[in-house]
């Protein structure tokens, strides 16, 4: 059976495939433009010979002379057309390069989204039917009841993660920060983490280097750390502990979160923070999810003036994403508290 190119592709190689034919055009006029003014004054000679009125050597020279004159004047013109080629070539294959972004994300969401909602609607239906028909006594109706509720959380965590995504790519993405110490933000949040993955058997291992101060929009950063810990959780916590780092580097206070999974598999790390994307191993495709929270954690973090990172870690395995914030110094802090006193 074979499959037939989506809308969006066919309409995504439309522009490309016409200007490929204009540029080959272009390229043939360019062609022979310069071979018809090369050949002038040579064709010129000939016929006034076949007329019976050769050229003196004087007119030769002169006719010549007009031929260069006439191939520097066709240097120039065809240099500028070719500029204005290579120009054109630019914005069109960005064009290109857009639309077809854009077709893969629409099928990555279109699979994602179809795949994500089937699963939990079938378990919850599953569960909430069983009950109906009087198939199980007490303890399993408030389990079943359990798992269906889990069912419908889960999508609706989907749904919030679609809707915050398409509120970001319409505009940019606004935080109200306050300046607070990272290693204990991320310390208080903790409990609240290990609590979440405790049914997945996770451990969530948590070093600091002390004090590490940024000015962070805690509701923001809260998803940021729900995000990273999740990922960590989902593609790489059963091979070991989930390790969270706070320090300050370079001038910044970085948040790292290392799992001890398959890595991240050859995958491109900038695609990988693209919505709707998702790695390429079986795990990951198998795995819920999609594909929209490091999408939504590198809005956060960039908005906040930071930077994120991926890399598959050398030692012992797994991913490290890295997330830094601008570092807060003692006497900004200082003048902000005066400020807030006052």
């Amino acid at each position: 059976m074979s499959v037939r190119p989506s809308i969006s592709e066919q309409v995504s190689k439309r522009p490309l495939r016409l200007y490929v034919v204009i540029v080959a055009f272009y390229g043939l006029l360019l062609a022979w433009w310069i071979y018809f003014f090369a050949s002038l004054d040579d064709r010129l000679a000939e016929r006034m010979r076949l007329a019976g009125a050769p050229l003196g050597e004087s007119q030769r020279q002169a006719l010549e002379k007009a031929g260069e004159e006439t191939m520097r004047m066709l240097m120039f013109e065809g240099g500028f057309l070719g500029l204005l080629v290579l120009v054109s070539v630019f914005f069109v294959m960005r064009s290109v390069e857009r639309e077809t972004t854009l077709a893969r994300r629409q099928r990555n969401f279109v699979s994602a989204v179809t795949h994500e909602l089937r699963s939990p609607l079938a378990s919850a239906r599953l569960y909430l039917d069983s009950i109906l028909m009087g198939r199980t006594d007490e303890a399993k109706t408030g389990r079943y009841l359990k798992h269906a509720r889990e069912d419908l959380d889960r999508l609706g965590d989907m749904v919030e993660d679609i809707l915050l995504t398409r509120r970001m790519s319409d505009r940019k993405v606004e935080v109200e920060t306050q300046v607070v110490d990272l290693a204990q933000q991320t310390e208080s949040e903790m409990e609240r983490l290990r609590t979440l993955h405790a049914t997945h058997g996770i451990t969530l291992e948590l070093k600091t280097s002390g004090p590490t101060f940024a000015a962070l929009d805690l509701i923001a950063f809260s998803q940021i750390l729900d995000n990273l810990v999740s990922n960590a959780v989902k593609y790489g916590g059963e091979s070991g502990p989930v390790e969270l780092a706070v320090e300050s580097a370079s001038g910044r206070s970085v948040l790292t979160v290392r799992d001890h999974g398959p890595g991240l598999g050859g995958a491109d790390p900038k695609m990988l923070v693209e919505p709707f994307v998702r790695g390429g191993d079986e795990q990951v495709r198998t795995s819920p999810g999609v594909g929209l929270g490091l999408y939504i954690v590198r809005e956060f973090v960039q908005a906040h003036g930071g930077k994120l990172s991926l890399e598959d870690e050398l030692s012992g395995g797994g991913t490290r994403v890295s997330v830094s914030f601008p570092a807060v110094s003692q006497q900004m802090r200082d003048g902000m508290g005066s400020e807030a006193s006052a």
